[in-house]
């Protein structure tokens, strides 16, 4: 007799390989197609960083301006989790535009570009502050996300 148990483990597990292996196919595919200019958004890393493929100078992360999101190597579990889920609103504003525009001037400590980037003439920066899931941010000390 064949029980439900080991069905359910293979539609979570289906469900689980969904999760983390289409959407970055969809994120590359779709900076590729849309992105007007020299670099590419191909990755997202997090909610305020992507991976960005270049004419010039190849594939390299970048930081985006204007708003701050927990880290991924995160302080404490609640940290963690808003990381991953302040990468959602953003791939959805990337993926619904029929335009994305990258521009950078500077690099940051860790090497980054500092890039301020538009989806259909928009800065996404003000779409990630209005998802409640990032705050404004212009430099300076950054505020935790583990406390209250």
């Amino acid at each position: 007799m064949i029980t439900k148990v080991p069905r359910l483990y293979t539609i979570l597990f289906l469900i689980a390989v969904l999760l983390l292996f289409i959407p970055p196919i969809i994120d590359a595919g779709n900076g590729f197609w849309k992105t007007k200019g020299d670099c590419s958004v191909v990755m997202l890393i997090d909610g305020d960083t992507v991976k960005l493929q270049c004419e010039e100078g190849g594939s390299k992360n970048a930081r985006i301006l204007g708003y701050d999101t927990p880290e991924k190597n995160a302080q404490c579990i609640t940290e963690y989790v808003n990381a991953n889920r302040a990468t959602w609103p953003l791939r959805w504003a990337l993926w619904t535009s029929d335009i994305i525009e990258v521009s950078s001037n500077k690099r940051d400590k860790y090497g980054r570009d500092l890039i301020v980037l538009m989806a259909d003439g928009k800065d996404v920066a003000d779409h990630m502050i209005s998802s409640g899931l990032a705050r404004a941010y212009y430099g300076g000390k950054r505020q935790g996300w583990c406390g209250p």
